[in-house]
């Protein structure tokens, strides 16, 4: 059934995006909600939740998204997958057999894949349900994978290099298939990237803004305060830049009234214990995040590594925090340094920039007012989804 904007979509998440406690289930969940609430029809498929009738799990991604159809489909996580021809990315995501004949008749006018990880399933159900596809790429995947395999050690960087090699040649493949309408990157230089890789039109589409409660932070008045990091820890260049915090800036953060939280998912029973000797308050696998945040003063994102935008920088900044970043971290928007956040290269800079804040409750304030600001105004969720639609091709006359 059509809406109100005459469009209904097939919407495909790359994975579960409740609880959405990591950046690319955020970012799933956002785009979501902002399509349903700019008037789009959705229905979305979720691999590798549990279909069962009284799944707590498919209850959880329905209650997210109420008015919208949540169907589960399969996840294939084996080792099958990672022999596969096809990237790991792609194989432990199959297409159902019998899914698009189960599907005619909704009056789809668009398959939106939420991620490339999933844009080999939009393109196959786009084909057969005779509709446009839209990819929504995080990132470059293939230099994604490419650059974990430069910064992994002997063993590790194998399966890295391999998927990167096979990502390229799927690349190659989603990139000239016709049934795409557009690609809407979510980072302007993978935006310039992928322009030169494909015919396929290319826009950029920033990531899609949390749900705002309207309600100004209150702002910690003395010095001092909780340093926050935010991340999945089984995530090389998560941990990794956790890590390189904690050496080389921590120590000289570290004191009365000052505190290091990191909050992550899927964190190596090592790494945690690194964290905790050094001082470092950790939540593993936390249901929510947005406690930590409303708790926390500064946020950082010390990444040395990494590819597309950090949705947890927009989540911060949304929830009304002050963030320092690497110049890697700070990728993929025109937000300007000193002004909008803090951005510093090196551990005597970053420990600088942090400690700044910490001690100037006036500019930690204004650092976070500004940045707020400028991603409410800058990442209008609503205003993104109508770009998407005037991408797609006008519809042919009934």
């Amino acid at each position: 059934m059509e809406t109100g904007t005459g469009q209904r979509w097939l919407a495909i998440a790359e994975e579960a995006f409740v609880p959405a406690d990591s950046g690319g289930r955020v970012e799933s969940l956002n785009q979501l909600r902002a399509a349903h609430a700019a008037g789009v029809g959705l229905h979305v498929l979720v691999p590798g939740v549990d279909p069962g009738d009284g799944s707590p799990e498919l209850a959880a991604h329905r209650a997210a998204l109420p008015g919208v159809t949540v169907t589960a489909i399969p996840r294939r996580t084996g080792p099958v997958s990672h022999l596969s021809t096809a990237p790991y990315l792609f194989a432990s995501r199959p297409l159902p057999a019998g899914l698009a004949a189960s599907l005619r008749g909704e009056g789809f006018t668009a398959v939106l894949a939420v991620s490339f990880r999933v844009a080999h399933l939009a393109v196959a159900l786009a084909g057969d349900l005779g509709v446009p596809a839209i990819v929504r790429p995080h990132n470059v995947e293939s230099a994604y994978f490419a650059q974990l395999a430069r910064s992994s050690r002997f063993p590790r960087n194998l399966p890295y290099a391999a998927e990167a090699w096979k990502l390229r040649r799927a690349e190659a493949a989603v990139h000239a298939d016709p049934r795409i309408a557009v690609f809407a990157e979510i980072a302007e230089e993978e935006a310039a990237t992928r322009a030169g890789l494909t015919a396929t039109p290319v826009i950029h589409v920033p990531p899609f803004l949390p749900p705002q409660d309207g309600a100004d932070r209150v702002h910690r008045t003395g010095p001092g305060g909780t340093v926050l990091f935010l991340g999945a820890l089984d995530n090389a260049n998560n941990s990794g830049g956790i890590g390189w915090f904690v050496e080389h800036c921590w120590p000289r953060l570290r004191g009365p009234g000052v505190d290091l939280h990191v909050v992550g998912r899927r964190a190596p029973a090592a790494l945690v214990a690194e964290l905790e000797a050094a001082g470092a308050r950790v939540t593993v696998d936390a249901p929510e995040v947005a406690s930590h945040l409303a708790a926390a003063d500064v946020f950082v994102n010390p990444v040395r590594h990494g590819a597309g935008i950090n949705i947890k920088m927009i989540e911060a900044m949304a929830a009304g925090l002050p963030v320092v970043s690497t110049p890697v971290g700070a990728r993929g928007l025109h937000w300007r340094d000193g002004e909008h956040l803090l951005v510093a290269d090196g551990p005597a800079a970053f420990t600088a920039a942090v400690r700044s804040l910490l001690d100037d409750p006036a500019r930690r304030a204004g650092v976070a007012d500004a940045g707020r600001e400028f991603v409410t105004a800058e990442l209008d969720g609503v205003a993104q989804i109508r770009r998407l639609v005037g991408a797609l091709p006008p519809r042919p006359a009934r």
